[in-house]
């Protein structure tokens, strides 16, 4: 009988943590996606976290604002020669691209975020001709750093509805600091 009376209190806490992550889902729990080593990458579910993207070999993390529209926006990726490309000694690069409304305008780039090591940023500034990360060091963790920058003008017509969305997306350093972090590794 003691048996009976405890598994139906298991079933009846396990049925009641059920109800509670259905109905406070995205306040429970938040997804994370490991980024691909390259790659684009678009969101479909915010609010759940489903598009707060985490680098497995730095611990970068970028987490995708909840208020942003998924379908006007991805993410593109890169590490190894790829990134190095983009940004001398980088280790990961990614940028945040604007898909505009209209078709037969360019994608721009919102944001973009290269992921150093922390001697190869403080090199940069110390080598005669160096080509340093354009941009603010908006985060540190460990022995990486994040440089990130974002579009200097809007690159669409003025007052098409491109541009005011453009606009209202654009973050600025500050904005950029709440977006991007570096996570601390697990506990063992």
């Amino acid at each position: 009988m003691a048996s009976l009376l405890r598994s139906r209190e298991a079933t009846t806490t396990t049925m009641l943590a059920a109800v509670a992550a259905a109905l406070l889902g995205p306040a429970l729990v938040r997804a994370t996606t490991s980024l691909p080593p390259s790659g684009e990458l678009t969101c479909e579910r915010a609010a759940i976290g489903e598009c707060d993207f985490r680098d497995p070999t730095s611990r970068f993390a970028f987490d995708w604002p909840s208020d942003w529209p998924a379908r006007r926006l991805k993410v593109v990726t890169e590490t190894g020669p790829r990134a190095r490309a983009r940004q001398l000694d980088a280790v990961r690069w990614i940028s945040v691209e604007y898909v505009p409304d209209d078709p037969t305008q360019p994608e721009a780039s919102l944001l973009q975020v290269t992921v150093l090591e922390r001697a190869d940023w403080i090199a940069q500034w110390t080598r005669r001709n160096a080509v340093v990360a354009a941009g603010v060091e908006v985060a540190s963790g460990g022995q990486f750093v994040a440089i990130a920058w974002t579009q200097a003008s809007n690159p669409y017509p003025p007052e098409s509805r491109d541009a005011d969305i453009f606009e209202a997306l654009r973050p600025t350093a500050a904005d950029v600091s709440r977006l991007v972090r570096f996570v601390a590794a697990a506990p063992r």
